[in-house]
């Protein structure tokens, strides 16, 4: 053949890397041995994390999900010129900067000043977790580059069989929500307010470039419209790490509409907050950290970001069994109760006279550990679980003043769950954290397996008079409207009802719904051009539309 004598003589190459170090930038590069420099000047935005190393008659592909998503990463193959090729996968390429998790700074910053809790030897990373995804493809030879091209975008599509959301709904999965209800003026209303927080969040994530293999599936807590930034480096303003129930917020949303961009936003969210926000190991495990510029900075480490509760959606839809690892993995947090005290800072023991060997609030502490107890009873039939929520019910319910009861840190026995007060009995408190971190929708799910009628009286007396408790004994106008809908629904009192969507839709400035206008901010303001909402923020988000969801079901509006 003419021109065979000039092969010996081709280059011949032995190495080939695909690298993704920021999320915008890949490249391709080969290199003829080990010794040699990798070379190439192919270069790309986002790669699909696919590669196959092989000849006509036989190889291996392998994909990285979330390749460019989860950056710096990378996938390697040497001794391609020889009979046994290798391929790696770099979880974190070698070529990025080498990982810090170091906490962004050496001092606190108050929680004042930037709604920081950082506390002495607790913004920690040790026992924090990442998982990734790789599938291995055997294949029979080398099929051409259309065809990889599919094998990759298959990979990466992350297609998924689901009920419908009728299906879904008819069997209360995951308690009581609505499916979308454009029936009349005021429906539309809240439907269209609902999918303009997902659009607007879908939007950030990629203008924002709210990736990174440490970052990937979180969003930020608030936005700064002076800066025309979200305050990423702002204490606990930066990331959100589940605050106010924003998985629960995203999953609702798939829930009632099917939508695959929010089941891509969901699984990410549920990926990063229960891994990378939760230590897994070390003298914090079980626990979660609260938001922060650092995803494990704050001191503040509670069930409340650890709990079953946000993993619950995934594992059933999916049976992940990552995360049914993970729910098991909590089970028993609150014998974490003997050596953190959830309010040790915010109201020290010596407060108030306690005996209990541990204490905890009602809310978020009990109830997340109650839907912790309930998610290991439903899998596992364990009932040493389900006999442990009906102990706190009984417990809660036979206090003074039931759920009100002060002060908020109640003595608690971790051993028998039982929760106790020794304060004055006529001491009360309304803690408006209780129902919104996951602990109302929980409550829904657990009510229906756990009929107690003095738990159900108490939780009724809690909804329908937590508004006006909250204002008489705290002053405190921050209303959580479906409490009110649930106590309407219950009580069949309409009043009640007009007063939540009153509330919901309220412009007054301690009412959760502030005016949402979207404007594009255009550079040199901003590096690139970025949709703006001043009022926005992550835990307006999601307490609003856990709201709505939650009110179009048990008091739709007529007009």
């Amino acid at each position: 053949m003419k021109g065979k004598r000039l092969i010996d003589n081709w280059a011949s190459w032995d190495g080939y890397r695909l690298s993704q170090l920021t999320p915008d930038g890949f490249t391709v590069r080969k290199r003829t041995h080990e010794g040699n420099p990798w070379i190439g000047t192919f270069s790309g935005t986002r790669a699909g994390g696919y590669a196959f190393a092989g000849d006509v008659s036989g190889g291996m592909g392998v994909a990285l999900h979330n390749f460019w998503q989860t950056c710096p990463s990378s996938i390697e193959i040497d001794g391609a010129r020889t009979e046994t090729a290798t391929l790696t996968v770099w979880l974190w390429s070698p070529e990025a900067e080498p990982m810090d998790l170091r906490h962004y700074d050496n001092v606190a910053h108050d929680l004042d000043a930037s709604y920081e809790d950082v506390q002495e030897g607790m913004s920690t990373p040790y026992g924090v977790a990442h998982t990734s995804s790789l599938t291995l493809l055997p294949l029979e030879g080398y099929s051409g580059k259309e065809n990889f091209a599919l094998q990759a975008a298959d990979m990466n599509a992350s297609a998924r069989l689901m009920p419908t959301p009728q299906y879904l709904h008819d069997r209360r999965a995951f308690g009581v929500w609505s499916l979308p209800d454009r029936s009349n003026d005021a429906r539309s209303r809240v439907e269209d307010r609902l999918k303009a927080y997902v659009d607007f969040y879908h939007n950030a994530i990629d203008q924002n470039r709210w990736y990174g293999f440490w970052n990937y599936g979180d969003v930020m807590h608030s936005y700064d419209p002076v800066r025309h930034t979200w305050r990423y480096d702002v204490g606990g303003y930066a990331w959100d790490n589940t605050e106010l129930a924003s998985n629960m917020w995203l999953w609702y949303n798939f829930l009632r509409t099917g939508e695959a961009y929010i089941w891509q936003m969901a699984e990410a969210m549920t990926r990063h907050t229960t891994e990378t926000d939760v230590y897994h190991l070390g003298p914090n495990a079980g626990l979660g950290s609260r938001h922060n510029v650092s995803h494990w900075g704050c001191g503040a480490k509670e069930a409340r970001i650890s709990q079953a509760a946000w993993n619950r959606f995934y594992y059933y839809l999916t049976t992940d069994e990552r995360s049914g690892d993970l729910m098991h993995e909590v089970a028993d947090a609150d014998q974490m109760l003997y050596t953190i005290d959830p309010m040790r800072l915010a109201e020290p023991r010596e407060l108030y006279p306690c005996t209990a060997p541990a204490r905890l609030r009602i809310g978020p502490d009990w109830l997340a550990y109650a839907g912790n107890w309930m998610t290991e009873w439903e899998r596992t039939q364990n009932t040493k679980y389900r006999d442990k929520i009906v102990t706190g019910m009984k417990s809660i319910a036979g206090l003074p003043s039931r759920i009100f009861t002060g002060p908020l840190a109640l003595g608690y026995d971790p051993a028998t769950g039982v929760i106790t007060t020794e304060c004055d009995p006529s001491l009360q408190q309304t803690n408006h954290l209780m129902p919104i971190m996951g602990g109302f929708e929980m409550m829904n799910e657990m009510m229906r397996m756990l009929p107690l009628p003095e738990w159900q009286d108490a939780w009724l007396d809690y909804t329908a008079n937590y508004k006006q408790k909250a204002l008489e004994i705290n002053h405190n106008r921050f209303r959580i409207s479906r409490l009110q809908a649930y106590a309407s629904y219950h009580l069949r009192d309409p009043r009640l009802a007009r007063e939540a969507w009153h509330d919901l839709f309220s412009q007054l400035e301690t009412a959760p719904a502030p005016p949402f206008y979207i404007s594009t901010v255009l550079p040199p303001l901003v590096p690139a051009p970025l949709d703006e909402c001043n009022g926005i923020s992550t835990n307006d988000a999601a307490i609003w539309s856990l709201d709505a969801i939650y009110m179009q079901e048990v008091i739709p509006m007529d007009e």
